[in-house]
C-alpha cells in the first residue's frame, strides 16, 4: 500500500497485512474455504453456525480449524464500532511446501479476513433469470462454502448481460439448486419448498434459519428434490444469504410473480433471534 500503510480492514493471520505468498495454494487451486457473516453492533451474528460450516469444511477438505480464540478475537476486533458491515473469512491450505495437486501436508493453513463497508437492500424490482450455466455434481463438495466459484462467476457473467439481478442455477439434468449468490424457496401460499443440498449448492446460513424457524409462524417448509421447470410455475419465489436476508423475487423468466406476505414476519423472527 501506499506510504507503507497496512490495511486496517484485513487481516492475515491474526496481523494487519494486504500480501500473501504467490504459493498460497489457494491462489493455485482454489484449495480452501471462505465465510461471509453479518455483523451488527459490533457482532457477528449466528457465529456458531457460520464456524460449524466451517469446520464440516475444513473435515471434509484435510485442512485444519483455525483455533477459535484466535479466530474470534480477529473477528471481534474487525467488527469492533461497527453499526452493520460484513466480514469475509478465508481459510486456505496455505502456503504450498510441494508442487502440484498433492498437498504433502506439512502446509500451515492461512487465514486471511477482510471487512466490507454494508451493501444496502435492493431497491426496486429484483429480477432474476435462469442461467445457462449448469452445476457440476459432486457430494464431496456440497455443502461447504469452497474457494472454487467459476460456476458462478460465469454465471453472473451471464446475468449482467441479461440485466439482472441474480441468476438460478441447475444441473444438466435440470434439477434446480441454488442461486449464484443465494438459497432458493418456491412459495405457494404458506407452503415454502426448497432443493436439498447433496450433490452441489452450499447450505446456506440463512436457508438453515428459515428451516429453523418457519413452522413457529406456521409456514410449512420443506426439502424437495426440484426442476428448473418448477421455478417456471410458481407464484412467487424467495431468495436468501446473510446480506439480503429474505429477498422476494418480483421478476422470474419474463414472468412477474407475487410478493408472499409472510416474508417479512419470517425474516424479522429470524433476524430477531440469537440463533
Amino acid at each position: 500500500m501506499a506510504g507503507g500503510a497496512l490495511a486496517t480492514n484485513t487481516l492475515i493471520n491474526g496481523a494487519p497485512g494486504d500480501t500473501v505468498s504467490v504459493d498460497e495454494r489457494a491462489l493455485h487451486y482454489g484449495d480452501g474455504l471462505f465465510e461471509t457473516m453479518r455483523c451488527r453492533d459490533g457482532q457477528v451474528r449466528w457465529l456458531d453456525l457460520h464456524l460449524a460450516r466451517l469446520a464440516c469444511g475444513c473435515e471434509r477438505l484435510g485442512i485444519a480449524m483455525p483455533e477459535r480464540d484466535p479466530l474470534q478475537r480477529e473477528l471481534a476486533q474487525l467488527a469492533l464500532g461497527q453499526q452493520r458491515c460484513l466480514l469475509k473469512l478465508i481459510v486456505s491450505r496455505g502456503v504450498a511446501t510441494a508442487r502440484g495437486y498433492r498437498p504433502s501436508g506439512t502446509e500451515q493453513p492461512t487465514r486471511i479476513l477482510r471487512r466490507y463497508d454494508w451493501q444496502p437492500a435492493p431497491t426496486g424490482e429484483y429480477r432474476v433469470h435462469h442461467s445457462p450455466v449448469r452445476l457440476g455434481r459432486n457430494a464431496a463438495l456440497a455443502g461447504i462454502k469452497h474457494l472454487n466459484r467459476l460456476e458462478q462467476v460465469l454465471a453472473q457473467q451471464a446475468a449482467a448481460r441479461a440485466g439482472v439481478d441474480e441468476a438460478l442455477q441447475s444441473t444438466e439434468s435440470g434439477e434446480l439448486i441454488a442461486g449464484t449468490l443465494s438459497n432458493v424457496f418456491l412459495v405457494d401460499g404458506n407452503r415454502w419448498l426448497t432443493p436439498p443440498i447433496v450433490d452441489c449448492g452450499v447450505a446456506g446460513i440463512t436457508r438453515g434459519r428459515v428451516l429453523a424457524h418457519a413452522s413457529a409462524l406456521g409456514i410449512e417448509v420443506r426439502e424437495q428434490p426440484l426442476k428448473s421447470a418448477d421455478a417456471l410455475a410458481t407464484p412467487a419465489m424467495v431468495l436468501s444469504n446473510v446480506r439480503l436476508g429474505l429477498q422476494a423475487v418480483h421478476w422470474y423468466e419474463g414472468r412477474r410473480l407475487s410478493v408472499p406476505a409472510s416474508v417479512t414476519r419470517l425474516w424479522e423472527a429470524i433476524d430477531g433471534a440469537a440463533n
